[in-house]
């Protein structure tokens, strides 16, 4: 009376073995093949938008001409503070009083 019934099984366990086996290698399988699509898109989009980048540098880069231009233009603008500097303190200069304090 105390025997154990055994359920029914369907399969063989050796089948139940080798299936859930099966499966696990098709699922390594899968996840290593999207594994190295993705890795390969990533790279193609990185070296694509460092191509691009480094293009549209090489385009827009600067003349000889117009580094000269700037070059001028920047002299000029650094010559015009100078005077407006030396100008500033020729004003505070000539509106001292004759004691030499300074005005507030």
């Amino acid at each position: 009376m105390n025997e154990t019934i055994k359920q029914p099984q369907l399969i063989e366990p050796h089948a139940r073995y080798y299936m859930a086996n099966v499966l696990h290698n098709c699922s390594q399988t899968r996840a290593k093949i999207y594994t190295n699509i993705i890795n390969i898109t990533v790279g193609v989009l990185f070296i694509g938008f460092t191509l691009v980048v480094l293009y549209f540098c090489y385009k827009n880069r600067a003349t000889p001409e117009e580094k000269y231009e700037k070059e001028i233009r920047d002299q000029a603008y650094i010559l015009t503070k100078i005077r407006q500097y030396k100008d500033e303190m020729r004003n505070i200069e000539s509106k001292k009083l004759i004691t030499g304090l300074p005005l507030v």
